[in-house]
């Protein structure tokens, strides 16, 4: 493209001109130990990502799309909550050009949409040669973090520069931005703009909507010069106003514009610019040199490099097929945006130029005035929209950026404990827990704590706001529990599916029956274990003695003491002669439930045969049966017993009269 060959021209005289004055100066070498210096490798080292992300303590591995290091902190409990991500610029394209090529660079950006800091790992810049790490400078670098992507990052107004690497901080400057908004929107539902900005955005595309490229040309917003060459080729030219991304957007796509917006303001600060199209069968012949600009007492200009830059191949837009590629005239602050500009434009081998007189009409004018568009009302509705309670809690939620996988998941999760729960299935149930001991389990350490029952009573629940997958576990768990009782044990709780697994696959006759005494007193104690935990964090403080009570953190994070992994240890060996040993008699989180449990109304029926009929009351992982009586602060909701029965109205499967004879005979024998 024209613009593009003597835009390259242009760069590169500058380039030597630029050299030959640096090489006048002594080279500039890294300093030693400067934390900031350029290692010239995208081979990401651990503590690189430290380096630009100082809250977090521990990285995924890079993943997802756009790819990302997800950067988390430990929290009190053992887990650990994500704090941001950190990202390639060069994973994330496209690149910005520096001087000579793309400068990768390795940014952090936290849950709120702002840069925890930058590090340069790589360039090539031709100052590099004699000014050494030019870039390594901890005053530049330092000016992003805390920095939102939301601010415009303006060169020399936003951000300082490095004297004499104008292009270079640009190309880091914009590449920063442009970077950090794509991964921004990907993960944290970042949408660039104000909504006074979004909605003036869309009221100038329903405006521009209603006229036709024809009508455009008859009100006069657009105007063309057509000129017969010498050779008989007819050129033409085609200018309208598109200072405006919104205006940008229609004329010749959102990929055309952002581009001769970039070029526009890395050479001269501004966005007010003048559409030329260039079309007819003449179009080679075009000279951007034999192009003048005048207005009122200004001297004529001639349109140099520095004053056009590229718009596209008018492939997209309103300018579609109308001409065979644009380029965009950037008007400086000389230029009164408000009178006509005279365009002149002498066509080789002619002797007199044509002259159009260009006027800024229509919407155009209104914005180059600085018109709001919106009325007030629109204005006021806006604002209140922005300021509302709900609005502000939807947009900008207690728990930060919205984490859908995870939620997806949870629903997943949730819609198989309620299937298998509903449809008394054995294979919905273990398919349940399959999924909740790996996922809750194992991968995300999504589980249930009594250390979450004393950070309500000591902070209140809003704490639990900010971890959303925390606080939909903590509601389905209360709500399914008011209704029909300790559902979370039987198939939410990542450990309850460990102790039924290890049931399903142990011997049966390993297994052991606790003696009725011995069982009855048990289950107490895990009430006595509940009392001692909240107690210590009520009278002494002590939030950290559960974790001697609740061994599933030291299997799920497998870390902590000796001492830790032995209770662990003890309690898995428990569970294989008996049965769900840990909720039978130890779980603080199962005691607390069960006291839940009691105003649950919908609870387990019973029928006539469960008066003489045992058959329950032995299949029972938490020995919660006697006969016909449930002890349903101990029932786990696990559907064994449900499953006996034929079908949800309450009909044992087996006879009557044969349950009595068996009765009788079982009385009978010696």
């Amino acid at each position: 493209m024209f613009a593009n060959r003597l835009y390259a021209v242009v760069m590169a005289l500058t380039m030597m001109l630029t050299a030959g004055s640096a090489q006048a100066q002594p080279p500039r070498q890294p300093v030693e130990g400067n934390p900031v210096r350029t290692p010239y490798s995208t081979d990401v080292q651990p503590e690189w990502l430290t380096q630009v992300m100082p809250a977090a303590d521990s990285f995924s591995d890079k993943q997802g799309e756009p790819p990302v290091y997800e950067a988390f902190q430990a929290t009190d409990n053992g887990g650990r909550e994500l704090v941001g991500y950190v990202f390639l610029t060069a994973d994330v394209p496209p690149e910005e050009r520096g001087f000579s090529a793309p400068i990768p660079m390795l940014v952090g950006m936290n849950l709120n949409n702002e840069l925890t800091g930058m590090k340069i790992l790589s360039y090539v810049e031709s100052y590099s040669s004699t000014l050494g790490d030019f870039l390594a400078d901890p005053v530049f670098q330092g000016q992003f973090a805390g920095k939102s992507i939301a601010d415009d990052f303006r060169l020399n107004s936003d951000i300082d520069g490095i004297t004499g690497a104008t292009v270079s901080t640009f190309a880091i400057t914009r590449g920063i931005r442009e970077a950090a908004r794509r991964v921004a929107g990907a993960y944290n539902g970042f949408t660039p703009g104000s909504a006074l900005e979004r909605a003036r955005h869309a009221k100038i595309l329903e405006e521009m909507q209603q006229s036709s490229w024809d009508d455009l040309v008859e009100q006069g917003v657009i105007k063309q010069i057509s000129m017969t060459l010498p050779a008989g080729e007819i050129l033409t030219l085609t200018f309208i106003y598109m200072g405006h991304p919104a205006l940008g957007e229609y004329l010749i796509g959102n990929t055309a514009y952002a581009r001769a917006e970039r070029d526009a303001s890395a050479r001269l600060g501004g966005n007010q610019m003048i559409l030329m199209a260039v079309g007819g069968d003449g179009f080679q012949q075009f000279r951007q040199d034999r192009l003048q600009l005048q207005q009122g007492d200004l001297p004529m200009r001639r349109l140099t490099a520095n004053l056009l830059v590229t718009a596209g191949n008018a492939d997209a837009g309103l300018i579609a097929d109308r001409a065979e590629f644009a380029g965009a005239i950037v008007l400086d602050d000389r230029y009164d945006l408000s009178q006509p500009i005279n365009i002149f434009y002498q066509p080789l081998g002619s002797l007199e130029p044509y002259e159009l007189q260009y006027e800024i009409l229509g919407l155009g004018q209104r914005l180059a005035s600085g018109e709001a568009l919106l009325s007030e009302a629109e204005i006021e509705r806006i604002i209140r929209q922005e300021n509302s309670a709900l609005h502000q809690f939807l947009n900008d939620p207690p728990w930060g950026v919205t984490p859908w996988n995870e939620v997806a998941m949870l629903l997943l999760i949730f819609a198989l404990v309620l299937i298998a729960f509903f449809r008394k299935d054995a294979r919905w149930r273990w398919a349940a827990l399959t999924l909740v001991m790996v996922y809750l389990g194992f991968m995300k350490a999504g589980f249930l704590s009594v250390a979450h029952i004393t950070g309500v009573m000591l902070q209140g629940p809003g704490f639990l706001l900010s971890n959303l997958p925390l606080l939909m576990i903590v509601v389905f768990t209360v709500v399914t529990t008011l209704i029909w009782g300790r559902l979370f044990c039987s198939s939410l709780c990542p450990f309850g599916a460990v102790q039924d697994f290890i049931t399903r696959f142990s011997p049966r006759r390993w297994r052991v029956k606790v003696p009725q005494k011995w069982h009855d007193a048990g289950i107490y104690l895990k009430y006595g274990f509940l009392a001692v935990i909240i107690g210590a964090a009520l009278f002494a403080n002590n939030v950290g003695i559960f974790q001697y009570f609740e061994p599933f953190g030291t299997l799920f994070f497998l870390s902590g003491s000796i001492l830790l992994f032995a209770i662990l240890a003890a309690i898995l060996a428990a569970c294989v002669v008996v049965p769900r040993f840990y909720c039978r008699y130890a779980c603080p989180l199962g005691a607390a439930l069960g006291v839940v449990s009691f105003v649950s109304p919908l609870r387990i029926k019973r029928v006539p045969q469960c008066t003489v009929c045992t058959v329950c009351e032995h299949a029972c992982p938490t020995g919660a049966i006697r006969r016909e009586n449930i002890d349903f602060k101990e029932c786990v909701r696990c559907d064994i017993c449900e499953r006996k029965l034929i079908d949800k109205a309450g009909s044992c499967r087996h006879d009557m009269s044969k349950i009595i004879v068996r009765h009788k005979e079982l009385k009978a024998a010696p």
